[in-house]
């Protein structure tokens, strides 16, 4: 534990690499999987934090059929992840992202935002890109947070992936030790420097125009706008977004999140609460 809580601290600290409450980290241990827990902050993250869940209890819900209708087969989805924290956690709310975490076989998870992998993920030449530059990964198209997104991911994973980019989004590396995690970060990050850096124009280093929210963070914390929430969060958030939006540049200008999906993070029960958190 206390090398998960370390690391989630080091990365966390970072606001290159994560915006607030955004990621998450998690490990698992004698069937348990230990998860960060929904709207704490990684940079400051206790190991009372973190929530302790049943691993069987996780993977049986790859077994079951959900509903179709989005409300309804989240707040299913919800009640089952609840269900599986041990005695003694149910005070606390595991992460969104929670069964994603269980499904990948590797003893640590590190999910983070950071600016430059969002600088691909965002863009319009994102998925093209991301093969070029990092074959061995896995990409995930714009999709529904949530049960949507972990069958998705889950299929990559089956497939053995243990780097997944996801459109609009963030990174998940898994790895059984954080100093392997560490090694993974760093090469994605070094490759995407050298990427920026070739696909530079300085004719468009001036203040980016954005096009709209680019990840479900700007949402939670920035809002819709058109004006900026008076907060320190917002504020960080709306300064990640223009790096974002610069580093685009490099692979094709900004893609923002669609309008569905917008719609979908706004009324997501799971970002209310994340919201109402921060």
């Amino acid at each position: 534990m206390k090398q998960l809580v370390a690391f989630s601290n080091f990365y966390g600290a970072d606001p290159e690499l994560v915006v607030a409450g955004g990621g998450n980290t998690s490990m698992k241990e004698n069937g348990v999987l230990y998860v960060k827990g929904s709207g704490t902050a990684l940079a400051s993250i206790r190991a009372e934090e973190f929530v302790a869940l049943d691993m069987a209890k996780l993977m049986k819900i790859t077994e079951k059929t959900y509903p179709d209708e989005d409300a309804a087969r989240e707040a299913e989805f919800l009640a089952d992840i609840l269900s599986a924290r041990l005695p003694g956690e149910e005070h606390k709310r595991p992460s969104v992202e929670t069964l994603l975490h269980a499904l990948f076989p590797q003893r640590y998870v590190l999910h983070l935002h950071p600016n430059k992998v969002n600088g691909l993920t965002c863009s319009q030449n994102g998925e093209a890109e991301a093969r070029r530059l990092f074959p061995q990964a896995a990409w995930i198209e714009e999709c529904r947070p949530g049960y949507i997104l972990a069958m998705k991911v889950r299929e990559k994973i089956l497939q053995g992936a243990d780097t997944v980019l996801l459109q609009n989004h963030g990174v998940f590396f898994a790895a059984d030790t954080p100093e392997r995690l560490g090694a993974m970060l760093q090469d994605m990050l070094t490759k995407l420097d050298g990427a920026i850096a070739a696909g530079y124009d300085p004719a468009l280093d001036t203040e980016p125009s954005l096009k709209g929210p680019f990840t479900p963070d700007h949402i939670v914390y920035c809002g819709l706008g058109p004006d900026l929430p008076d907060t320190d969060v917002a504020r960080q958030s709306w300064a990640s977004a223009r790096k974002i939006a610069h580093y685009a540049a490099s692979f094709g200008g900004q893609k923002p999140m669609s309008e569905d999906m917008i719609q979908f993070i706004t009324h997501w029960e799971a970002e209310s609460y994340r919201r109402k958190q921060a």
